[in-house]
């Protein structure tokens, strides 16, 4: 993906060209909210409002202007786009679903003031927003972000942290009585070659615990890899499944409640802080493997036509 005047830069020749580059253009934006920021912004509020104008580049450049065009006549101001690709972006950030990140927003007045909102929009809005737009144009929109943080420097390699559930049209399992089909071999490959040592050592706490951490941490990479779109769905699925549940590390194909999930993270932190330290074994494997998907993860543990 390459932005406009970008190419001049990349070839040296940035200061030959008619305007002043993309990029430099949300470096200056960048400086310019950090300036104006307000001191009782905590660190999330900081990154939304910071985030904000490479959101808003990374929407028209793919194809999404709506925010640029002025609101005339009676009726309603639409919620911008920006806005509302952000609140996607931190209802992950702070592990909470579409329906809670309402109530969540609405708790925190600072970080409805970086997005630049006076009320949360409602969960349908953003169910709403998701059809419209589409889960193709979701899928270039985080592909072509991914690009241009590390043009900007502030991310860096290849390696991503688990966190995102991404439903193909066909794996509408919320939607569908037809139990997803696991291919057992791929899941029993995958968790034999991922050490989720990192991860435990990460935990800081050695005593005993009641349950297995190991099959825990196996649990929710499945459930992100898996593309489940709640934990107790992929419990669900688990639950019917003993031969996986046995694979995860469970002991006799016993799984604990959701409840033991959620304490879990509560103790320990997020989703992706507790999949962070394994980043680079899911990656490297992904990397070696022929039957992984070249541009998802997604379907690696299930069967496709």
């Amino acid at each position: 993906m390459i932005f406009p005047d970008e190419k001049m830069a990349i070839e040296g020749n940035y200061h030959k060209s008619p305007h002043y580059g993309i990029l430099n253009l949300i470096q200056d934006e960048i400086i310019k909210i950090k300036n104006a920021m307000p001191p009782h912004f905590d660190s999330i509020a900081q990154f939304l409002a910071i985030s904000r104008p490479i959101v808003e580049v990374i929407l028209m450049n793919c194809g999404d202007w709506m925010d640029q065009i002025e609101h005339k006549g009676p009726g309603k101001k639409p919620f911008s786009h920006a806005s509302l690709m952000l609140i996607h972006i931190l209802a992950k950030m702070v592990n909470v679903s579409y329906r809670d990140i309402e109530r969540v927003l609405n708790a925190n007045p600072n970080w409805l003031k970086a997005l630049k909102l006076e009320k949360a929009p409602s969960h349908s809005r953003l169910s709403t927003f998701r059809t419209n737009m589409g889960h193709s144009f979701f899928k270039h929109f985080f592909y072509s972000l991914t690009s241009l943080l590390n043009r900007l420097g502030l991310i860096k390699g290849q390696g991503a942290i688990v966190d995102s559930a991404p439903i193909l049209a066909s794996m509408n399992f919320a939607r569908s009585n037809v139990q997803p089909k696991l291919n057992i071999e791929r899941v029993r490959a995958f968790f034999t070659s991922i050490d989720v040592s990192p991860a435990i050592k990460a935990l800081g706490n050695k005593r005993k615990r009641k349950y297995n951490p190991e099959a825990i941490i196996r649990f929710f990479m499945f459930e992100k890899l898996g593309g489940f779109i709640s934990t107790s769905q992929a419990l669900n699925l688990v639950n019917s499944q003993p031969e996986i549940a046995e694979i995860l590390g469970f002991q006799k194909g016993i799984v604990p409640v959701q409840a033991t999930f959620t304490y879990f993270i509560k103790k320990y932190g997020s989703v992706p802080e507790l999949l962070g330290p394994m980043v680079d074994g899911v990656t490297k494997f992904f990397d070696t493997c022929e039957a992984t998907p070249k541009d998802s993860d997604i379907d690696f543990f299930f069967w496709t036509s």
